[in-house]
C-alpha cells in the first residue's frame, strides 16, 4: 500500500506540507482499519463454521500451496504483481482528489482489494473471533490490525519517502529469508493434515537446503568478515538440524521436536502405550457420546472435545495427559473424547449439544452426568490445573 499512498500524496504537488500530509495519509489508514473492522464483524456472524472451513484439510492444503507460491516468488523465480486492471481500479478510486473523503475512500476500497498480503494474520484472527462470536471484539480487534498495518504509512505521510529503506542487494537476501519462512509455515500448516514422518522430511528439505544457502559447505577465507562467519555458523547448526530431522523421519518419528524419539524408546525398556490414550473412548457422534455415558454409569466422566487438526490439542496429548499427576486423576473417571475433525452434521450437532465453540475444551460431569457449574476447562492448560479439576469432579 506503500506506492498507493505514495502515489495519492505525491498528486498534491507543492501544496503538500507535512500536516496535509498526516492529515491524508490518516484518513486512508482509518478508512483501511474501518474495512478490515467490517471484515472482523463478519468473522463473528459465521460463527464456528469458519473455524471449520478454515481447518479443513482442503483449506489447509489451499493455505500451503499459496505460502509454497510465496516462498518461489520470494526466491526469484516470477513476480507477484497484482493484475493490470485492478491496480488501474484501485487508482481510479480516488473520490475527490486531495480531499480527506477521497483518501478515505481509497484507503477503504484498498483494504479489500490489495489487502490479500495479511491473509496469514487474518486468518488466524478470523479463527479466533469465530470461536468467540463477538461481533464488538471482531470489529475492535481487526480495527487494531489496520492501524497497526497504517504505521509505517503514516510515516510515509509525515516524512515522505525519506523514511523509507533504499534499494539494495541487502533486500535480495531479506527476500530468500522470507522465502524459508514461507516453506516453513507451508510444512507447518501440512503438519495438521499429512503423516508426522512425511512433514518432518520435509523439515529435513528446508533445513539441510537453507544450511546450504547460509554457506555450511563454503570455504571460509581468513579476511571474511565476522557476519559471513556468523551465516555459515547458523548454515551448520541448520544442516545439522536437517539431518536430525531426516533421521528422525526415517525411524517414523512424528513430532519435528523430538526427532530421535522412537530410536530413544527402542532403546528403553520399550514403553507400551500410554495409559491415557488406551483409556479414552472416542465418540464422533451424538449417538455414541449417549452409548459411551450409558456405559458409564455411576461414574463421573471427562469429555475432551478434540481435532486431528487441532494443535492445542497436540499440546494436549503429548505434554499434560501423560504427567502422572493428570494419569493418577484419570483414574478415578471415565475419559472420553469427543473427535470432531469431521466438519459434517454430527460433529456440528455435537458442539452445539454440548455448547462447545471448539477444541480443546475439557467438559467435567458428575456421577450423575451433569456438568460441575463452573469446571469446564478452554484451550491450553497446564498438568495441574487438569489435574485439579478431575479431582474435584470426583468428590
Amino acid at each position: 500500500m506503500v506506492p498507493i499512498v505514495a502515489g495519492m500524496l505525491g498528486a498534491q504537488g507543492e501544496k503538500l506540507t507535512a500536516l496535509r500530509g498526516l492529515s491524508l495519509t490518516g484518513a486512508y489508514v482509518v478508512a483501511m482499519a474501518a474495512a478490515f473492522g467490517a471484515l472482523g464483524i463478519v468473522a463473528a456472524w459465521s460463527g464456528q463454521n469458519l473455524q471449520f472451513v478454515l481447518q479443513a484439510p482442503a483449506t489447509i492444503a489451499a493455505l500451503a500451496a499459496l505460502f509454497v507460491v510465496l516462498a518461489l516468488s520470494s526466491f526469484g523465480l516470477f513476480e507477484l504483481r497484482l493484475p493490470e486492471a485492478v491496480t488501474s481500479r484501485v487508482g481510479a478510486v480516488r473520490g475527490p482528489r486531495g480531499t480527506l473523503a477521497g483518501a478515505a475512500l481509497l484507503g477503504f476500497t484498498s483494504a479489500l482489494i490489495v489487502g490479500p498480503c495479511v491473509t496469514a494474520p487474518l486468518a488466524g484472527a478470523f479463527l479466533y473471533i469465530a470461536q468467540t462470536g463477538d461481533a464488538g471484539l471482531g470489529a475492535s480487534a481487526l480495527f487494531a490490525l489496520g492501524l497497526g498495518q497504517g504505521v509505517p504509512l503514516l510515516a510515509v505521510g509525515l516524512f515522505g519517502s525519506a523514511v523509507l529503506p533504499r534499494m539494495g542487494g541487502w533486500m535480495v537476501g531479506i527476500n530468500r529469508a522470507f522465502g524459508v519462512v514461507f516453506l516453513g509455515v507451508a510444512i507447518w500448516l501440512l503438519g495438521r493434515v499429512v503423516p508426522g514422518p512425511v512433514v518432518l522430511g520435509l523439515w529435513a528439505l528446508l533445513l539441510i537446503g537453507a544450511g546450504v544457502w547460509l554457506g555450511a559447505r563454503d570455504q571460509i577465507p581468513a579476511d571474511a568478515p565476522n557476519s559471513k562467519r556468523l551465516l555459515a555458523a547458523l548454515g551448520i547448526v541448520a544442516l545439522l538440524a536437517g539431518i536430525l530431522q531426516g533421521v528422525g523421519a526415517a525411524t517414523g518419528a512424528r513430532d519435528p521436536l523430538n526427532p530421535l524419539g522412537p530410536l530413544v524408546a527402542r532403546e528403553g525398556s520399550g514403553a507400551a502405550p500410554r495409559p491415557a490414550e488406551a483409556a479414552f473412548v472416542h465418540v464422533e457422534t451424538p449417538a455414541e457420546l449417549k452409548s459411551a455415558l450409558a456405559n458409564a454409569s455411576g461414574r463421573p466422566a471427562m469429555l475432551l472435545v478434540t481435532a486431528e487438526w487441532c494443535t492445542s490439542c497436540k499440546t494436549l496429548e503429548h505434554e499434560v495427559l501423560p504427567d502422572p499427576a493428570v494419569q493418577a486423576a484419570l483414574a478415578g473417571v471415565t475419559p472420553i473424547a469427543v473427535d470432531v475433525t469431521k466438519t459434517g452434521a454430527p460433529q456440528q450437532e455435537l458442539l452445539k449439544d454440548l455448547g462447545v465453540v471448539g477444541p480443546p475444551t475439557m467438559i467435567f460431569l458428575g456421577a450423575d452426568h451433569g456438568e460441575r457449574s463452573g469446571s469446564r476447562l478452554v484451550g491450553e492448560v497446564s498438568a495441574s490445573e487438569l489435574a485439579a479439576a478431575l479431582k474435584e469432579v470426583e468428590n
